[in-house]
């Protein structure tokens, strides 16, 4: 039997009945305007057209932009799921390449104003359908704030995009020693965008992988360079994803070598409570610097 879930058809209880395990691969960035959410689109499409299940999630709970990205129509957004009779079903929709988006909210105040109520409720709503994926790629918000932070705790591997600027260097050094500063075992997969070389994305990465190992006793791992290209900037502009619209392209051979790196590598385990359950357990860690 089939439920249908926003625009697409999901096999009902699928996640009941086989018991599957997804893997959930967060998507961010030190500061905004550096490609991540173009990059999380990518890899989300690139997956499904490898025969994964995927639900891209707009994890920028109070500014998601993800659907407006892709110029889909949503009716309802997570803000909806606070309302009485709106199901976090309901609110997925069908997206290109045949991906489903859970689309966030804009600036909803009653998010803001009862955020741990709205995340618990996620939390169960979730239960229902969340193993009906292979792979969930949470486009999160920018920067270290409580609730970015949580989010990538919660994951199994996280890819953090970063540009050749100063300030994105060093706010993405930033993320990785927060996420260290908690579990190491977390894979990181630094993804240098707007380079002029593939040489010059890997310098970036050698670098902040020196910086890595000698301050936090770490390391990262290398996701590959997307190069600078006027096609990106269109594709964006068009809302048409340049993995679907441009399949020859060295970008969308940069997202399929991205995938397959993240794909080989293990992630963390013992990630056993759902997506939003997890999250709200990595709200209450005590950071060192609050102690």
């Amino acid at each position: 039997m089939l439920q249908k879930f926003g625009n697409s058809l999901i096999p009902k209880n699928q996640g009941q009945t086989n018991g599957k395990q997804y893997e959930v691969i967060a998507v961010t960035s030190g500061k905004g305007g550096v490609g991540k959410s173009t990059v999380s689109v990518n890899m989300a499409i690139n997956l499904q057209q490898m025969n994964r299940k995927v639900l891209l999630m707009d994890a920028d709970i109070h500014l998601g932009n993800i659907d407006l990205m892709l110029g889909t129509r949503s009716r309802l957004t997570l803000a909806d799921v606070l309302k009485d009779g709106v199901e976090l079903s309901d609110v997925v929709v069908q997206g290109p390449g045949n991906i489903d988006i859970l689309p966030a909210s804009s600036a909803s105040l009653d998010i803001i104003e009862s955020e741990d109520t709205f995340l618990r409720k996620l939390a169960s709503a979730f239960n229902r359908f969340e193993h009906d994926y292979d792979y969930i790629i949470m486009d999160t918000g920018a920067g270290i704030a409580r609730n970015v932070i949580s989010f990538l705790l919660s994951a199994q591997k996280i890819v953090l995009v970063i540009t050749p600027d100063p300030a994105s260097i060093t706010d993405a050094y930033a993320v990785i020693k927060v996420v260290c500063s908690v579990n190491k075992d977390i894979p990181i997969f630094l993804t240098a965008n707007m380079v002029n070389s593939a040489d010059e994305g890997e310098i970036l990465y050698k670098k902040m992988n020196l910086m890595v190992q000698k301050f936090l006793d770490s390391k990262i791992q290398f996701g590959g360079s997307l190069l600078r290209d006027d096609l990106i900037i269109r594709s964006v502009k068009q809302q048409k994803p340049f993995v679907l619209h441009h399949p020859n392209s060295g970008s969308t051979t940069a997202i399929r070598v991205l995938n397959r790196r993240v794909l080989h590598t293990s992630g963390v385990e013992g990630q056993h409570a759902n997506l939003f359950e997890r999250m709200l357990q990595n709200k209450k860690i005590q950071f060192e610097w609050e102690k």
